[in-house]
């Protein structure tokens, strides 16, 4: 059974079953996912192999599999736990620590140690241990307080990208070490999804939207992702053999692939393959820019959180009102009690009331029915809010693209790095547009509004709407993108925007 409403459509589950959020949104964006979260679970994905749920691998991974379409694809990632064990363990919270582990990584180095030939006297192997952990070390994405199992680090290589694993105190503790002990590796929970939540699941499924039919430009943001992740090989020499020399030591009999584990990705609303095409447009443009691979990795992430953001308020406007008409106004002026300070003030509410409020078409009936938590209608709501408009809050506060951090007058803005963002993802790398086609990308991709040309056109059925305050906006926006060096005068009366990072 195929449902119209939900992608991939042979995904025939019931989707009525689960909570509001889930059932507007998709399965799932959630609350607790941080921003580098999205970025690594997406290309966990991407990276693994995956198939059928059903069947067995049908691929090698670094893909988009548009050909699956009939029921839920599933990935098979590898934990690598003694390569994290060995980056992480020894710069984690004493009290996190735990013996099982720690005697493993004693052994791993030890193992290590007797691999590696010294020709520096003044050298001993030891250090060279401390050298590689503080090598790897030094691209921490997620510390904090996080048991080490829990910490992640920068996708500046396919086996630094490491799935989730939630250790259990009461296991880890009381468990003593062995060698070929499966469970020392495997004895996690890799499927809670506490902190990779699945929303880098729902973004993937949503390039996968945009990529149905269009085979030439799969292959080519295939190719260029995998050419991201895989642009420093000798973190990928030095990772493997950190790995490959405990699987040698700790599975001694294996001469098997590295073991996998299974996770299953979900559906998402068919309603997202309205902008699905710009969504992989923009993403060729930024993997085609020539950039720092670091700064490469930090836009792509803030690509995805907008992204994601534009996502919920598509699918908000058209279960409400039918239509993709939910602005983002955009308050680049510094007049606190300004026209277009109140403007984008009202507007931002209504995105945030907006997406809230789309929660309320869900069938909650079907889903109290059969929930086997007894809460409250009230206490249900509450909890979509969190996962609604409060989760757009901050994703769009921690990319700086809402503000203030804190206090009231949230709106939308734009700082020099968003700028940055948007010239590279809505203009080709080494081509130019005039202004005026720049800020109507902007409108057309992102519902943006900066200056007074496209607020005429949203407004247009308010013929006493004043656009004069538009034109302060404007001009600000100008000269971010001329102090940024996007844009040139050609003339008293035109500008053209220009992608200078041409590959």
């Amino acid at each position: 059974m195929e449902h119209s409403n939900i992608f991939p459509p042979g995904n025939y589950r019931d989707i009525k079953t689960h909570n509001l959020q889930i059932q507007t949104y998709g399965q799932r964006i959630f609350r607790d996912q941080t921003f580098y979260e999205y970025l690594l679970e997406f290309l966990l994905v991407f990276i693994s192999e995956k198939g059928n749920e059903s069947n067995n691998l049908s691929d090698k991974g670094f893909s988009f599999p548009t050909n699956i379409q009939e029921e839920k694809i599933s990935y098979f990632p590898h934990p690598r736990m003694g390569l994290k064990r060995f980056v992480f363990l020894s710069r984690s919270e004493p009290d996190k620590r735990f013996d099982v582990d720690t005697e493993a990584l004693e052994d791993h180095r030890d193992f290590l140690k007797s691999k590696i030939n010294i020709s520096d006297t003044k050298l001993d192997s030891g250090f060279i241990m401390d050298i590689l952990q503080d090598l790897l070390y030094g691209f921490n994405a997620i510390i904090g307080k996080r048991s080490w199992f829990a910490q992640s680090l920068l996708p500046v290589a396919p086996e630094l990208i490491f799935n989730e694993a939630i250790g259990s105190k009461n296991q880890r503790e009381n468990k003593e070490y062995e060698n070929y002990d499966l469970e020392v590796d495997f004895g996690f929970e890799f499927n809670r999804r506490s902190f990779m939540a699945r929303g880098g699941e729902v973004y993937y499924l949503h390039v996968l939207q945009g990529l149905v039919g269009q085979d030439e430009l799969k292959k080519e943001i295939e190719s260029l992702l995998t050419g991201l992740i895989k642009g420093v090989p000798q973190l990928s020499i030095v990772s493997n053999f950190i790995q490959g020399a405990w699987e040698e030591y700790h599975y001694p009999e294996n001469d098997q692939e590295p073991l996998s584990i299974k996770k299953t990705m979900e559906w998402i609303p068919s309603n997202y393959s309205k902008r699905a095409h710009f969504t992989v447009i923009e993403m060729k443009n930024l993997l085609s820019s020539l950039i720092n691979p670091l700064e490469k990795v930090d836009l792509l992430g803030s690509l995805i959180i907008l992204q994601i953001m534009r996502m919920m308020s598509l699918q908000a406007a058209i279960k409400l009102e039918n239509q993709d008409n939910m602005e983002w106004v955009i308050d680049l002026t510094d007049d606190t009690h300004g026209q277009i300070r109140k403007i984008a003030t009202s507007s931002y509410r209504k995105v945030e009331e907006n997406v809230f409020r789309a929660v309320h078409t869900a069938d909650l009936k079907t889903y109290m029915d059969n929930s086997s938590r007894n809460r409250s209608e009230t206490e249900i709501l509450e909890d979509a809010s969190k996962d609604t408009n409060r989760l757009i809050r901050k994703l769009g506060k921690y990319i700086d693209f809402i503000i203030p951090p804190k206090g009231a007058q949230m709106r939308f803005s734009l700082n020099e790095n968003l700028v940055k963002l948007l010239v590279i993802i809505l203009v080709k790398p080494g081509e130019r547009m005039l202004l005026s086609t720049f800020l109507e990308k902007c409108y057309d991709h992102y519902k943006i509004i900066i200056g007074p040309k496209e607020a005429k056109i949203h407004w247009s059925q308010n013929q006493d709407f004043d656009l004069s305050p538009f034109n302060e906006n404007s001009d600000k926006f100008q000269q971010m993108l001329k102090d940024s060096g996007f844009l040139r005068d050609i003339s008293d009366a035109t500008s053209i925007v220009e992608n200078p990072f041409m590959g």
